[in-house]
């Protein structure tokens, strides 16, 4: 008796063990009606009224396919909405349209579209004239792809003509079997893709307004029987309680997955981007459901539950009450005080309805009426709400507070959910790829890095332009307080050090960008550049300024969410832009002015400047824009800036990585000779991008430049840039042959930069290298030559030599090189097996070149090879080195077969050899003599190496040096 008693006293309370009213299951759906009838007209109500054609016309317009109406594609688009007929009203606005169209009735059989529902806040207090509305289009599970092509080509026609008449309306195709299998779409602007799915059902069955079509047959199984769901539905369809195609099935919340409150964690952290306070709600709420479970009552299953008995007041079943009520009640129960004022901040501005402002109409808004209720329970003041309702006009302070507020708050509930997860061990329940999308704009948006510049204003004010920006610069050698600052309020020198800026920054391009990317800076704003110890004048200011506006973006492009956003955050961040700003609050040439010295010289080069040869690039300020719109700054400083920011530059894009080159600006606003320095710099930078990326040349080329007196030496190690001092030409040419380590192992061609061609022969034979030869450059030059040999890797040999005759240095060079070609072939075909098998461009020529001296500049003359018949001979003498036990390299020299050991003779060697060749010579004259034959085969650390060329004419240079020294004084 007591079990029916109890059954009977809640007529709406259905039990599957004790059978399905049919009374009772039609009371529950009536209800269900009547909340969705109210939020529907609600919906309605916040519209225009060309923007309620839109929603009056959405059914007609998925139920027919007529060529005149909006969304048409074709005839074989699926159509027909189920248990739908259009109203003579809406078949009236229809004509209106298309005067042509007239309804034909529908046969119920084939009905492709079983549902139409309008998502988000349609009919919630948060709903204005500028929501969107989000639609799903519920559609049989029969369509094949084809239709599902033209039915999303039909929303998307449909979503354009809302468009036009005011309505931000987005359709999403939805196949309730799919769904409930767990099948989604991936992300996209409006779609949470894979990082929810119970999540976004619990959302649906609380928000979701039913507006032509089926059911959802989850109003119809009782809160208490959630457990036992798809029993109790089966039921209800088994045994008739419904017909099959009353209703839809997209399942039960259950229990929803702890992975997925970390997944909604990370779409919400990305929806804050540009709605930062309602994903401030959102995640919150995650927070609440995470920390209730695994014992979790989603706010559908509330929101049911109270339909269920009878508790019908939609402002309090309203979506955003609920949420918020349960919000409220989770904060207060931790006492957590200042996170609800936060909520309560958040709630009133999703609202949007300033209740400081005269009303529109004569009779209060239901939305209004709700939002005084609750602002009246939270004890706001006047005052307060004043101060809320001026938001759109807030300025940097008070937005910066606000938007730490709010970072703060999603971050915290993020890394809650983290810590939730771990408990848990739940995995995010997103895809790779959804996660790596949203994982790059979070970074992109929120995450600090040095240089990189704040976003500030998350959707918080409409706009943050000052009418007037003042720039000064604080240098306070007592405290060891240097930086630059910004302020609206007008200053004077003396008043800075004790003045609180809006923001400061360790250096001005810095807060330049700052104040242009988060929008104080505007074509009104009027900027003033405070005096002080720095040498910045208006006009060097105005230019800047006028820079940045010019090319940079703002923080808004956070806010796309479009198809080419999509496209830039699914690739590896790269640099897209960057600019240099050279010697800002610097006058290069003060320093010379100051000692009274003007240009010494006719050299112009602003690398290598007068006869100071004084470098004017003392400073660079950078800024570096990337594909995910980041805007990143630095400052490079003293006569190495330019040297560093170039190596930071190629280190970007390395050579061979099929990567364009960011769009490179160079702005030069100082004192003296701004325009050649930018000029100069520009110049450079092109040449190397050329050098690098022009496809002419290998990528480990070796790029060479002058700055002040040193030559600096540019090359890729393993794809990073360095940057060599090689000091000044004789110090270079020591350098170019430095290669003993063995440390080059490929053809790596020299490319001089464009300044350092002038008196330079090493520069003007650069571009006759070429891999796999000798080359031999001589320059004669008042009896003596320069001998410049170039090896198959493009090692760089210099020696000098006596120049009566050129054939006295050229032959024995010559039997020297040939010489050392036969005993690398042997080595090669050594380890390599027959010689006929040994590939042909191992086996090398020697080719010579005369370098001329004109007052025009360096002219090379190809030389026929040497001809040795007529020739003098030579007096041979032959070098044979090899390690001893301790792995140190003796030589071994024979002077016409007389044999000179290291071992035998130690130190005395070149003595020895000395005093043999004087008595052989008859004139006795100390002239030079050469190494006409070297082995080093028994040198090589590792057997089977070959020994490259430069290594032969290192030992060579070094033995004969000796050779001469000792010549000289016995």
């Amino acid at each position: 008796m007591s079990t029916h008693k109890n059954a009977s006293s809640d007529a709406a309370q259905p039990s599957i063990d004790y059978g399905i009213d049919r009374k009772q299951l039609k009371t529950v759906k009536e209800r269900f009606l009547q909340v969705n009838a109210v939020r529907l007209e609600r919906t309605q109500q916040a519209l225009s009224d060309r923007q309620q054609v839109f929603l009056q016309l959405l059914p007609l317009l998925f139920h027919v396919n007529h060529p005149m109406l909006p969304g048409y594609v074709s005839h074989q688009t699926p159509f027909g909405v189920s248990h739908y007929t259009p109203s003579k009203e809406q078949q009236l606005a229809a004509t209106k349209l298309a005067r042509s169209f007239t309804y034909r009735f529908q046969p119920p059989v084939g009905q492709q579209i079983h549902g139409l529902f309008l998502m988000g806040s349609c009919g919630t207090v948060a709903q204005s004239d500028r929501s969107d509305i989000d639609i799903w289009v519920c559609h049989s599970s029969d369509v094949d792809q084809e239709g599902l092509l033209q039915l999303r080509q039909k929303c998307d026609k449909i979503s354009a003509w809302a468009m036009s008449i005011g309505v931000e309306a987005h359709c999403f195709l939805m196949d309730s079997e799919k769904f409930k299998q767990g099948e989604r779409a991936n992300l996209s602007g409006e779609d949470c893709g894979s990082s929810q799915h119970f999540l976004l059902l619990d959302e649906f069955y609380r928000t979701g307004l039913l507006l032509a079509g089926r059911i959802p047959i989850w109003w119809l199984c009782p809160p208490e029987q959630e457990s036992r769901y798809q029993d109790y539905v089966d039921t209800l369809i088994k045994k008739r309680f419904i017909p099959a195609d009353d209703s839809l099935d997209f399942g039960n919340v259950g229990q929803i997955p702890a992975g997925e409150f970390v997944g909604a964690g990370i779409w919400q952290l990305y929806k804050g981007i540009d709605s930062p306070y309602k994903s401030t709600l959102k995640i919150l709420l995650s927070e609440v459901y995470a920390d209730q479970y695994p014992n979790i009552e989603p706010l559908s299953t509330g929101f049911k539950r109270a339909i269920y008995n009878k508790q019908l007041d939609v402002n309090e079943l309203d979506p955003y009450v609920m949420v918020f009520r349960k919000l409220e009640q989770y904060l207060i129960g931790r006492n957590e005080l200042a996170r609800l004022e936060l909520i309560r901040r958040c709630f009133y501005f999703k609202v949007g309805k300033a209740l400081s402002r005269p009303q529109t109409h004569n009779v209060k808004s239901w939305q209004r009426q709700l939002l005084e209720k609750l602002t009246s329970e939270w004890q706001w003041p006047r005052e307060h709400i004043h101060s809320l309702d001026a938001k759109d006009k807030w300025k940097v302070a008070r937005v910066i507070a606000e938007q730490k507020d709010i970072v703060r708050e999603l971050t915290n509930s993020y890394r809650f959910l983290l810590d939730f997860a771990r408990r848990t061990q739940a995995t995010a329940l997103i895809n790779s790829a959804d996660m790596t999308l949203l994982g790059r704009k979070l970074y992109a948006a929120f995450e600090r890095k040095a240089g990189k510049v704040e976003w500030i204003n998350p959707g918080i004010s409409n706009s943050l332009a000052e009418d007037r920006l003042n720039f000064y610069y604080v240098d306070s050698p007592a405290s060891g307080n240097s930086y630059w600052g910004v302020s609206t309020e007008p200053l004077l020198a003396k008043d800075t050090e004790q003045h609180d800026p809006l923001k400061r920054g360790d250096h001005l391009i810095g807060l330049l960008v700052w104040c242009h990317f988060n929008g104080l800076l505007s074509s009104h704003t009027r900027c003033n550049i405070v005096n002080g110890a720095h040498d910045v004048g208006e006009f060097e200011l105005l230019n800047l300024i006028r820079a940045l506006q010019k090319t940079l973006p703002i923080a808004s492009q956070y806010t796309d969410h479009g198809d080419q956003a999509d496209t830039q955050f699914s690739r590896p961040m790269r640099p897209t832009l960057l600019q240099l700003f050279i010697n800002i609050s610097t006058d290069p040439l003060s320093s010379m002015r100051n000692q009274g010295i003007e240009r010494l010289s006719d050299q112009t080069d602003s690398l290598s400047y007068s006869g100071m040869r004084e470098n004017l690039v003392l400073n660079i300020e950078q800024v570096l824009v990337n594909s995910w719109g980041e805007l990143i700054t630095r400052r490079y400083d003293g006569e190495s800036a330019l040297l560093r920011c170039l190596r930071d530059y190629l280190q970007m894009i390395p050579p061979g990585s099929n990567k364009a080159l960011p769009t490179l600006e160079i702005h030069c606003f100082c004192a003296s000779r701004a325009a050649a320095i930018s000029h100069r710099v520009e110049e450079l930078f092109s040449d190397i991008a050329a050098c690098y990326h022009g496809g002419n040349k290998p990528a480990n080329s070796r790029y060479v430049l002058k700055v002040q007196h040193d030559y600096y030496i540019l090359q890729f190690n393993e794809q990073q840039p360095t940057i060599e001092n090689m000091g000044e030409y004789s110090d270079m040419l020591d350098y170019l042959a430095g290669n003993i380590s063995g440390k080059q192992t490929q053809f790596s061609p020299l490319v001089f930069d464009r300044h350092c061609q002038s008196n330079n022969p090493v520069a003007a034979l650069s571009p006759y290298m070429q891999a796999g030869n000798i080359q031999v450059f001589y320059l004669c030059q008042q009896h003596k030559a320069d001998i410049y040999i170039i090896d198959e890797l493009g090692v760089l040999n210099h020696f000098s030599a006596p120049c009566l005759d050129k054939n006295n240095f050229l032959t024995p060079l010559d039997l020297f090189l040939q010489s050392t070609l036969f005993r690398q072939n042997n080595e090669t075909i050594d380890t390599q097996g027959d010689l006929n098998t040994l590939p042909q461009d191992n086996i090398k020529n020697v080719d010579y070149y005369e370098i001329i001296n004109k007052k025009s500049g360096y002219t090379i003359i190809r030389n026929n090879p040497i001809n040795h018949e007529g020739c003098p001979s030579f007096f041979n003498v032959q070098a044979i080195g090899s390690r001893d036990n301790n792995g140190l390299l003796l030589f071994t020299i024979y002077c016409d077969q007389k044999e000179f050991s290291e071992q035998e003779y130690g130190e005395q060697l070149y003595n020895a050899v000395a005093q043999h060749i004087l008595q052989r010579r008859q004139s006795k004259e100390r002239y030079p003599c050469y190494i006409t034959d070297l082995d080093l085969s028994l040198s090589n650390e590792k057997s089977g190496d070959s020994t490259p060329t430069n290594r032969y004419l290192f030992y060579k240079k070094r033995l004969e040096q000796a050779l001469n020294a000792a010549l000289l004084q016995v």
